[in-house]
C-alpha cells in the first residue's frame, strides 16, 4: 500500500469516529505512521485531504455501482444502481459516515459535491439526461435532480446504517427506491 493511500485509510477512520473538524493532521500523521511531512507532501492541506478522500469514496462507489451494470429497461438500470450503491454503503460504514459529514460540513460548496459526482459518477447525468428524453423522468434541471438523488441515498443510506433490520426488509428496499423514481416522474 502507497503512504498515501494509507494516509487516506487512516484519515477516513479518524474522520468517522472523531469528525472532520476534531481531527488533526498530525493525529494522522501519527496514527498512519508517517512524518508529518509526509502527510503534507502528498496533501498540502487538511481540506486538500479531505477533498482527495471524497474523490476516492465517490470513485470506489460509482466502481460499485456499475459493476456488472444491466442494459435495458431505463427505469431497471437506474434501480440497479441505487441498490448497488446502498448495498455499497452498508458495507461501508465509514464511508458513508463521511460522506454524511462531508454533506454537512459548510466549508464544502453544492458546487464541489456535484463536480465530485460528475468527476466519478458521470453515468449518472448521462443516464438522467436520457431517461429526460425518453419521457421517462420529468425535464427538471440535472443539478436540482443530481441534488435531489444525492440527498434521497444519503438519508436513505443511514436509515439503513442505523437500523440494519429495515435494510433486508424488501418493503424498505424498493420504498426507497419508488420514492426516487415516483419524485422524478413527469408531472401529467
Amino acid at each position: 500500500m502507497s503512504k498515501q493511500q494509507q494516509i487516506l485509510d487512516t484519515a477516513l477512520a479518524l474522520f468517522a469516529r472523531q469528525g472532520i473538524g476534531a481531527t488533526t493532521t498530525a493525529s494522522i500523521a501519527k496514527q498512519a505512521g508517517v512524518a508529518t511531512g509526509t502527510l503534507f507532501h502528498h496533501f498540502p492541506t487538511k481540506q486538500a485531504l479531505v477533498r482527495a478522500l471524497h474523490m476516492d469514496i465517490k470513485t470506489r462507489l460509482a466502481a460499485a455501482m456499475t459493476r456488472q451494470a444491466p442494459d435495458g429497461a431505463l427505469q431497471d438500470q437506474v434501480r440497479y444502481h441505487w441498490t448497488q450503491a446502498l448495498s455499497w454503503a452498508q458495507a461501508h460504514p465509514d464511508d458513508l459516515q463521511f460522506m454524511l459529514l462531508f454533506n454537512h460540513d459548510p466549508e464544502y460548496t453544492l458546487a464541489e459535491h456535484h463536480d465530485y459526482m460528475a468527476s466519478a459518477m458521470g453515468f449518472l447525468p448521462t443516464l438522467i439526461e436520457q431517461a429526460q428524453q425518453q419521457g421517462q423522468v420529468a425535464p427538471l434541471p440535472l443539478p436540482l435532480v443530481l441534488n435531489f438523488c444525492h440527498h434521497h441515498f444519503l438519508s436513505t443510506a443511514r436509515l439503513f446504517a442505523e437500523q440494519p433490520a429495515l435494510a433486508q426488509q424488501a418493503g424498505y428496499q424498493e420504498g426507497a427506491f419508488c420514492i426516487l423514481w415516483q419524485a422524478l416522474q413527469p408531472t401529467p
